[in-house]
């Protein structure tokens, strides 16, 4: 948890765009949520996963965002799932999203987000719905209380912990809102193919760290892997999980990744 930083769970982030809709003047107010970072090093981060540039129209968004409620309705969201999950405090901001990314766009529907342990950012258009913006928010959400619960440090994660981590926040969406609204990547293959995917890329290599050059082009499938690869894997092997065992959401926040692959591919 942060040192000196008091949480409040939904920052008002409305005022903050009110006096500035420079990303770097806003990214300047979270270096105490980033340290030792500074505005620049965040900015940068932050625009990797949706965050607003300079050319996005900050003013029209936000007035959009407000006559919708997204503050009082996030924290309703927040309220809700804390509840249901027993789940952390953290700090929650909203932002708009670069809506001149088109991946962000076309595939993730104008959202996106970002969680840690301590903190979760939602990235949306001013034409989001609230029925997508509880979608994302539900996953981020779930790796915050996820990771809350892991005994393992975020930084020694491998690339199973991670697959089942991206698996467990999107099944959740699936059972809280059903298929419609979970992420495009789930429904890329078949479970033969993903059963097949398992064993010929992440059986030898499900220890990788963030350290080897493959971890991200496993997960997001890139360069010659399958699209989404450890994505899609990850939802299919938690789901399947979920299948088998007839356990729910509220369930699975501290079980271990490896017990989630065995019973799914190593069990007789």
């Amino acid at each position: 948890m942060l040192e000196g930083v008091r949480i409040v769970s939904v920052i008002d982030t409305a005022k903050w765009l009110e006096e500035s809709c420079d990303p770097e003047e806003i990214c300047r107010r979270l270096r105490v949520y980033f340290e030792p970072l500074n505005e620049y090093q965040i900015a940068r981060y932050l625009s990797d996963y949706g965050m607003f540039n300079r050319h996005t129209p900050c003013s029209s968004t936000l007035s959009a965002f407000k006559k919708h409620g997204m503050w009082e309705f996030i924290k309703k969201e927040e309220a809700y799932l804390k509840n249901l999950w027993q789940g952390p405090d953290v700090s929650i901001f909203i932002f708009p999203c670069d809506v001149s990314n088109r991946k962000i766009q076309k595939e993730y529907k104008g959202k996106s987000g970002l969680a840690f342990k301590d903190k979760l950012f939602l990235f949306l258009s001013p034409d989001c719905n609230k029925k997508e913006v509880s979608a994302v928010f539900t996953h981020e959400y779930h790796h915050v209380c996820r990771l809350a619960k892991d005994r393992k440090d975020e930084e020694k994660y491998t690339i199973l912990d991670t697959m089942i981590l991206e698996g467990l926040a999107e099944n959740a969406v699936r059972e809280r809102f059903g298929e419609k609204y979970t992420a495009s990547w789930t429904a890329f293959y078949t479970d033969t193919q993903l059963t097949s995917f398992w064993l010929k890329y992440f059986s030898e290599n499900n220890t990788l760290d963030r350290s080897d050059k493959r971890f991200t082009k496993l997960m997001f499938g890139t360069g010659l892997y399958p699209k989404m690869l450890g994505y899609a894997v990850g939802y299919f092997t938690v789901k399947k999980y979920m299948e088998v065992t007839g356990k729910k959401t509220k369930d699975l926040l501290s079980v271990k990744s490896e017990e989630v692959i065995k019973e799914v591919f190593h069990k007789t």
